[in-house]
């Protein structure tokens, strides 16, 4: 698979771009349209037909109570995160932003990182972990570093890019177990919608850290 080393590379190159030639709020907004509507919704319909990237969305057995507990970590860290911590500075515009943001990002990442390998054609057994599947995780977390070209993370890069494959690992260890992604794509829009700072900064309303 090419996906994991193209996206990082491209929206990395897209994200230094359009630093230069825009404000960051607008470079910032800009990237992530590029992000959603190209990688993360036109890539996955084309390989996977509108029909099928809906099955794989809406389908899934429902996860086990251990399941439904490795689910709840990366939700805990983000509500510890970054939702309580910043909890006085959420109005109801940045919470509708926060999850705006949540559910498009969410469901766009499921289908791009989880959903293409899920349904290639040479994925090993569905009770195993295919190499894919290992390799699409590291692409999702490596991916994470182009948005902190303008908006570096308060936790680091390498906090928060390892926070992004504890989230991708969650995801794509249920994903296989349950063979949809209907259970973690709502847990990763409930994690993604904990976004304080960034929600505010699509607003204008934070600025860039110094």
């Amino acid at each position: 698979m090419t996906i994991p080393v193209a996206v990082p590379l491209t929206m990395a190159a897209v994200f230094a771009c359009l630093r230069r030639w825009c404000a960051p709020k607008t470079a910032y907004n800009i990237g992530f349209a590029v992000y959603w509507g190209g990688w993360c919704l036109a890539v996955p319909v084309a390989v996977l037909g509108p029909r099928a990237a809906v099955r794989l969305l809406t389908g899934g057995r429902r996860p086990s109570i251990p399941e439904m507990a490795i689910l709840a970590v990366p939700l805990a860290g983000a509500i510890g995160t970054e939702l309580m911590p910043n909890r006085d500075r959420v109005d109801r515009t940045t919470a509708a932003v926060m999850v705006g943001s949540g559910l498009i990002n969410a469901v766009g990442e499921e289908l791009l990182w989880r959903g293409l390998f899920m349904r290639s054609p040479d994925r090993a057994d569905k009770d195993g972990v295919p190499l894919e599947a290992i390799w699409s995780l590291l692409g999702f977390a490596v991916w994470h570093l182009a948005p902190q070209l303008i908006l570096p993370s308060s936790l680091g890069p390498g906090r928060f890019v390892a926070g992004s494959a504890l989230v991708g690992g969650v995801s794509t260890i249920v994903a296989l177990q349950s063979d949809g992604l209907r259970y973690v794509a709502v847990a990763h829009i409930l994690t993604d919608a904990c976004g304080v700072t960034a929600a505010r900064f699509r607003l204008g309303k934070e600025p860039v850290p110094t």
